[in-house]
């Protein structure tokens, strides 16, 4: 009996590409200093954002909602709003929504 993992290659799935930020969001992310980093491809689509190591913000995405989080100040909430996708960005609305969550999050560090 061939084992799991061959049987599930005879399978031939179709093969799911991994999710990759776009182009300007990672240029953004870069000249404010921060990382963003994909958490969980799937339903809820997440991403954590950081500073020198040190988390700085949160985004969220489930329900046909998203959420932007300011972990240094109790999890302030940001932004809440309605996006397109149910458990994720659609494609078109990815770039955006991820520049607008940046905005925030660095709109909120310059307070502290």
């Amino acid at each position: 009996m061939p084992s799991l993992l061959k049987q599930l290659e005879n399978l031939d799935l179709p093969k799911v590409e991994p999710l990759a930020l776009p182009e300007a969001v990672k240029l953004m992310a870069g000249r404010l200093g921060l990382e963003v980093m994909l958490t969980c491809r799937d339903v809820p689509e997440q991403y954590e954002i950081t500073k020198d190591g040190a988390s700085s913000g949160y985004v969220r995405v489930r329900w046909g909602g998203m959420s932007v989080d300011y972990p240094e100040a109790g999890d302030e909430e940001l932004y809440e709003g309605s996006v397109d996708g149910f458990g994720g960005f659609t494609d078109h609305e990815r770039e955006a929504k991820l520049l607008l969550a940046l905005g925030l999050i660095a709109a909120r560090m310059m307070r502290a």
